[in-house]
């Protein structure tokens, strides 16, 4: 039976991917990156430290730290929530109805702990959850599992009894990694990738989790 709900971010909540890579491009070919969109898919769903040291592998700046450089993508992405980030389809029902049915909900991602405060004031939907989980309160990122077996811990839930709803190959993986169920979310343009054949099940947009999760509750010992 699944007590526990857990959403990454990034990509699942709100429509941010377009603001990392907007961020992304602009910091990274500001200090002489040569910018490829295939890169930028490849990182998604890493942590910013990660993608950050990946660029600069391949584009050696100087001039610049590398922490410098992290944070200056923060801060844009941070900015560009604030004035333009919306709710992605489906979110407000499906948090409404895991509340109603008294189900635990809690957030793990790879952003920061002052982006998730940005993007849920932005969003308004700070009140559903029992509990916040970023990449910095734990030891790695995803895809390792420590920040959705972090956010198991603090609501008191096993993993096995955890349900987790992702959009990133990493972010799934990190979800089987921690022993849980995953749903996935894939952008559109890569629903049909097999790789998300690892999930559990997967949806086309957030409308679809209600029937899912109660299909599933159905049939989990």
């Amino acid at each position: 039976m699944i007590t526990t709900v857990l959403f990454d971010m990034d990509g699942v909540l709100i429509d941010s991917e377009k603001f990392w890579q907007q961020a992304e491009r602009e910091v990274f070919t500001a200090v002489g990156c040569q910018w490829s969109e295939a890169i930028a898919h490849q990182t998604t769903g890493q942590t910013t430290r990660a993608v950050t040291e990946l660029w600069y592998r391949l584009f050696p700046w100087t001039g610049h730290s590398l922490e410098e450089v992290e944070q200056a993508v923060i801060d844009r992405v941070d900015e560009l929530v604030r004035q333009e980030g919306e709710i992605k389809r489906g979110v407000l029902a499906t948090l409404t109805f895991l509340q109603t049915q008294g189900i635990k909900i809690g957030l793990a991602t790879n952003s920061t702990p002052s982006l998730i405060q940005t993007v849920l004031t932005r969003l308004d939907i700070h009140s559903f959850f029992q509990t916040t989980v970023s990449a910095l309160d734990v030891p790695q990122g995803k895809p390792a599992p420590d920040v959705y077996l972090q956010a198991a811990k603090n609501l008191n839930s096993q993993p096995e009894h955890c349900l987790v709803v992702e959009d990133s190959f990493t972010g799934a993986t990190a979800g089987k990694n921690a022993g849980m169920t995953v749903f996935v979310v894939p952008e559109l343009e890569f629903y049909d990738d097999p790789k998300f054949n690892l999930a559990d099940r997967k949806l086309f947009n957030l409308e679809e989790f209600e029937e899912n999760f109660l299909a599933l509750n159905y049939v989990t010992p």
